[in-house]
């Protein structure tokens, strides 16, 4: 009987295309991603010996990875997503080369983030803007390069720069309101890959800082599901390929989190959490009301409003209003739930898990609702007067 290779068959392509994204462990050489004949190959190489120079400064990831990893997985993603543009190759390269030298910095001379500290490391972030730029400049010089590719490379970095001074929302909304758009397509395939990598490797956090991680996640998705909706047409198919994937990462650990909390002795509740969830996106027409909270409301769906907002006031530190969510939550479950005599660790789970499972499908609807998109929580209503 003559076998049948699946390889070739149209079904296994479609699989390769659709089959999630790893990451690698391995730190791969700049001649992987950029042949030596490319006009622009000199300046790859140039980045990648300062980015493996700086990077030896660095601690371990979280992980215990090499630091490398991240801007050669970064890298790795925008040619798996089919970008062969040098220019936005270079910036995936370096995405983290200022941030990481100020964090450098202020870590030596132990300067603290308060007000005067943050005055001083943005003086210091544009002392860096400025080496390196002078660096690009004798080295565009001795090796003929036009210097425009060097400073479009530069411009792309500095949009994605997150300045001390501002909350995280605000540099990442910079990415998506440039007027530049070339530039601004590259800046989000960069932060696009770059998240995608940081999502894959939070296995060493606990489920609280996985939240933390998945949230900006969202955040960041649905600024580029925005994106993509406003631009119908006039982005590239490798911007929708990465926004793809980083959404099924996403995807991907929100579930990992959600199946750690089933383990911790909440199996018995977990389709009671899953039907109300059911019931909440249902009635609320597709989880608009992720945004908004109803605190009158007395049936389990009440858990999965104002999800977002919770967050939202993590990320940004007021933690005041966390921590009131948080304990309100956390009086609602113990009272809904009192006939099970959950531990508080319990407790906590059932929260996380509620969390998790909410988000991973707002990301299901950002990938495959063409017009959905999560209102207030983008680059066209925050920060407007």
């Amino acid at each position: 009987m003559r076998r049948i290779s699946h390889n070739s068959s149209e079904e296994y392509k479609i699989f390769l295309d659709m089959k999630h994204w790893k990451a690698e462990k391995k730190i791969f050489r700049p001649e992987i991603f950029l042949q030596k004949e490319n006009k622009l190959s000199p300046l790859f190489f140039y980045l990648y010996e300062l980015t493996e120079e700086l990077y030896t400064k660095l601690p371990l990831r979280l992980n215990g990875e090499n630091p490398l990893v991240h801007p050669s997985n970064t890298v790795l993603y925008l040619k798996k997503a089919g970008i062969t543009d040098e220019i936005t190759l270079c910036t995936g390269l370096i995405h983290d080369y200022v941030e990481e030298s100020v964090e450098i910095y202020r870590d030596l001379n132990k300067i603290k983030e308060d007000e005067n500290g943050i005055k001083i490391l943005d003086a210091y972030e544009e002392e860096v803007f400025k080496a390196l730029q002078e660096n690009l400049i004798i080295f565009s010089r001795k090796n003929k390069i036009n210097f425009s590719a060097a400073k479009e490379v530069l411009g792309t970095v500095r949009l994605l720069t997150r300045h001390k001074r501002d909350f995280y929302y605000q540099s990442i909304i910079e990415l998506f309101v440039c007027d530049d758009e070339k530039m601004r397509e590259r800046a989000i395939q960069v932060k696009l890959s770059d998240r995608i990598h940081n999502i894959l490797c939070i296995e060493s956090f606990n489920e609280q800082q996985r939240m933390f991680q998945c949230f900006k996640n969202l955040f960041i998705l649905n600024n580029a599901k925005k994106y993509l909706m406003e631009r119908k047409g006039k982005y590239t198919k490798q911007t929708e390929k990465l926004f793809k994937k980083c959404g099924k990462a996403t995807y991907d650990s929100f579930l990992t989190i959600c199946k750690s909390c089933e383990k911790k002795g909440v199996q018995e509740i977990i389709s009671m959490i899953q039907l109300a969830f059911k019931k909440f996106a249902l009635a609320s027409n597709g989880l608009w009301e992720v945004t908004i909270l109803n605190e009158k409301e007395k049936h389990p769906i009440r858990l999965f409003q104002g999800v977002i907002r919770k967050y939202d006031y993590r990320l940004h530190h007021e933690w005041k209003s966390f921590d009131k969510v948080v304990k309100s939550e956390k009086n609602y479950c113990t009272n809904f739930f009192a006939n099970f005599k959950f531990s508080e660790e319990q407790i906590r789970a059932i929260m996380d898990y509620k969390d998790a499972y909410s988000c991973k499908e707002v990301v299901a609807y950002l990938m495959y609702l063409p017009e959905y998109t999560l209102g207030k929580f983008d680059y066209g209503d925050l920060f407007r007067d």
